[in-house]
């Protein structure tokens, strides 16, 4: 079963026509609230990798590039207002740059998760959260070598964010079920990212 996106055609991964529009709503509202306050809670690091691939893996691309969008603005203005970043040109730059990578990896889990979809659970989800978290850093990394901060990709800090993601990942998916068991009354069946096939 397949359905038609406007991006990429991928299939229907978390069973998108079972689950009823206003629970994948409920959905992204609720996980796109949880990164905005771990991007406070971390001093502006957002797990983008782990967003990606939990909204990749349960409300398609078109509803995870919005929330995406919606994030990354708020880590924006999160990282300007809160953590006061310099109001230069190279604080603005990497800004775009984090943002074309958060848009990057979001298309990057949709098409690994579309590919993962018939392999295990634990495959099913690392697979994508790796890939994911791969492309982002890399492209963090090609970016500075032209905005500089290229200390910032020692192998300890590059651990450090992994771990960050694995764990947010980890969250999400406990959120996850949790909004699926308390909110299927009231919104319907929510998408889910820890199904069984």
């Amino acid at each position: 079963m397949s359905v038609q996106n406007d991006y990429i055609h991928l299939p229907a991964t978390a069973g998108l026509s079972e689950t009823t529009s206003r629970a994948r709503l409920t959905w992204t509202t609720i996980l796109t609230i949880a990164a905005v306050g771990a991007s406070l809670a971390l001093s502006c690091v957002t797990p983008f990798a782990a967003l990606a691939v939990a909204l990749a893996g349960t409300v398609g691309l078109r509803q995870s590039l919005r929330a995406v969008a919606i994030v990354w603005l708020a880590n924006q203005f999160v990282g300007f207002v809160f953590f006061h970043f310099p109001l230069t040109a190279n604080a603005f730059l990497w800004g775009v740059v984090m943002g074309i990578a958060a848009f990057l990896t979001t298309i990057v889990a949709a098409i690994v998760t579309k590919y993962a979809s018939s392999s295990t659970l634990i495959l099913r989800l690392a697979v994508p959260l790796l890939a994911s978290f791969a492309v982002y850093e890399l492209i963090l990394l090609v970016a500075a070598i032209f905005l500089g901060s290229l200390e910032t990709f020692r192998p300890s800090i590059v651990a450090q964010l992994a771990w960050i993601n694995a764990a947010s990942f980890l969250g999400m998916i406990v959120l996850n079920e949790l909004a699926a068991a308390i909110g299927k009354r009231w919104v319907g069946k929510m998408p889910r990212l820890a199904r069984s096939y």
